[in-house]
């Protein structure tokens, strides 16, 4: 009984410490309602960035474990449906033996209002519990998200 906990105790240590390990833990740390708590947007070439935080007041996503969301938005009073997926990027050092990982959420949301699909689209800069950041870009600039859990 002894031995049959300590193999499957290995098992547990050495399924968790491989790279889809590793992209397990980050979806189920996403799976969750999101509400937009500050969100800031920063043009090409500018010194300040401004908070746009009004735009997103009151809208949620919610990221669901069989890789579908939804996008609440509040001041439209709709409900768009929606597909998410994580991408992992790892990038490798000069000899290959250490990688830092870095992870991005990519979602399409529905638009059946305007029949314009929208995207989230950002690398993942924190995510634990309760906070979620994202960095995202548009051609003209950046957009800053911080999130937090519902």
């Amino acid at each position: 009984m002894k031995n049959l906990l300590l193999f499957c105790t290995l098992v547990f240590i050495a399924s968790s410490c491989t790279k889809e390990g590793i992209i397990r833990r980050k979806e189920n740390r996403l799976i969750g309602a999101w509400e937009f708590e500050k969100v800031f947007y920063k043009k090409d070439g500018a010194i300040f960035r401004d908070n746009i935080t009004h735009d997103f007041a009151n809208d949620i996503i919610e990221f669901f474990p069989n890789y579908t969301a939804i996008y609440d938005d509040y001041s439209l009073n709709a409900v768009f449906d929606g597909e998410w997926d994580l991408i992992i990027d790892e990038d490798d050092v000069y000899d290959n033996s250490n990688s830092d990982l870095e992870f991005f959420v990519d979602a399409v949301f529905f638009d059946f209002i305007n029949h314009e699909d929208f995207y989230v689209f950002g690398s993942i800069d924190r995510l634990n519990r309760n906070k979620l950041n994202l960095e995202g870009s548009d051609r003209y600039g950046k957009y800053i998200f911080k999130l937090r859990r519902l």
